[in-house]
């Protein structure tokens, strides 16, 4: 049951995640994807994905800081040592439960970057371990909208890509 209660609320979080797709003003998305990001946590604690739920909540601040335009470099380094202090406290997934921080890190390393070509790779690689991890921990629609996702994504990718070589030619 705990399963079905999870991918339920998974589902939910997974339909906003699509509807944040529609939102054109980045404010809006990012208190959009707030939400998303701790239903998704919820699911995972059902799950037992606790550094998957630690990972979203700290998303959550990232995306708040950056709200209110005062994420710096400062925050951001913050922000990955408490998630690798939290996964080593913890973590007892093993491999499993490292994902979720090497994501976090990786992402908020480069999510600066300023090519969007760069930015859409960065976007659609960091959702391809969460499929592992989604999958891992049983959250099925998570992983089916993290396939989606990367699907969509490495289109859009593709077609950007296209538009700029042809721009050049």
């Amino acid at each position: 049951m705990i399963i079905v209660t999870a991918n339920i609320i998974d589902f939910i979080a997974a339909m906003i995640q699509v509807v944040s797709g529609t939102i054109k003003k980045k404010s809006k998305i990012l208190v959009v994807q707030i939400i998303q990001l701790l239903l998704q946590a919820v699911s995972m604690l059902l799950l037992g994905g606790v550094t998957g739920a630690v990972s979203n909540v700290l998303s959550c601040f990232r995306n708040y800081l950056c709200y209110k335009e005062k994420l710096s470099k400062s925050w951001k380094i913050v922000i990955i040592l408490v998630s690798i202090v939290m996964t080593i406290l913890l973590n007892d997934q093993g491999f499993l439960g490292i994902i979720p921080t090497v994501i976090c890190t990786v992402y908020i390393i480069f999510m600066d970057v300023k090519d969007p070509i760069k930015f859409k790779l960065l976007v659609t690689l960091s959702f391809v371990p969460w499929i592992i991890y989604h999958f891992a921990l049983r959250s099925y629609i998570g992983a089916i909208f993290d396939v989606a996702t990367v699907i969509s994504n490495g289109i859009t990718l593709y077609l950007m890509i296209k538009e700029k070589k042809s721009e050049e030619v």
